[in-house]
C-alpha cells in the first residue's frame, strides 16, 4: 500500500513540476507541495476541532481555562507530525529511502524539534493575531501558518535533512 501511495505522490509532483520549473528548484517545489498537503490537513483538522468538536467557549483542564483554539492547535499538530515527517523525508528532501534506522530516528528527533518550534511560533502568532489584532481564529491560523512554513522550510533544509554536500 505504501508503495502505491509513494508512487502516486511522486507522479503527482512530476506532473505539475514543469509549470513551476522556471520559478523554483525541485526541492523547494516539492517542499511547498507536500508541505501544502500536510498544512491543508492541519488547517482542516484545526477547523474541524475548533468549529465543530470543541466548545467555542473553551475548556477547563486542571483548573485552568484553555481556549478552544489552543486545544484545536495542539490536536491538529499531534496528528500531522507523522505525515509531515514522512512527506518531507521522502519527497521534499529525498532523504535516502533505505537509510539506517538510527539516522532516521535522528532525523525524526530533529524534525520534531523544528515542528515543536513551529508549534510555539504558531501559538504565539495565533495569540497575537487573535487577542491583539482581533482577527477571527480561522483566518489567524492561515496567516500564522504561512509565516511558520517559511521558517520551518529553512530549518528542515539546513538542520533536519542536511546532506553531506551542505556541510
Amino acid at each position: 500500500m505504501e508503495g502505491y501511495l509513494r508512487l502516486g505522490i511522486e507522479r503527482f509532483l512530476a506532473l505539475f513540476y514543469p509549470v513551476f520549473k522556471k520559478l523554483l528548484p525541485y526541492q523547494v517545489y516539492a517542499y511547498l507541495a507536500v508541505g501544502g498537503i500536510n498544512t491543508a490537513l492541519n488547517i482542516l483538522l484545526f477547523i474541524l476541532f475548533f468549529q465543530w468538536i470543541l466548545p467555542i467557549e473553551g475548556m477547563a483542564i486542571g483548573g485552568y481555562g484553555i481556549a478552544s483554539y489552543t486545544i484545536a492547535l495542539l490536536m491538529a499538530f499531534l496528528i500531522t507530525i507523522p505525515t509531515g515527517f514522512w512527506l518531507s523525508k521522502y519527497f521534499a528532501f529525498n532523504s535516502n529511502k533505505h537509510c539506517q534506522k538510527a539516522k532516521a530516528a535522528g532525523q525524526l528527533g530533529k524534525y520534531f524539534l523544528v515542528v515543536l518550534q513551529g508549534l510555539v511560533s504558531d501559538y504565539a502568532l495565533l495569540k497575537l493575531l487573535i487577542e491583539v489584532c482581533h482577527i477571527y481564529p480561522t483566518i489567524a491560523k492561515v496567516l500564522s501558518t504561512m509565516i511558520v512554513l517559511l521558517i520551518n522550510y529553512l530549518l528542515q533544509k539546513h538542520f533536519t535533512f542536511k546532506t553531506k554536500m551542505q556541510q
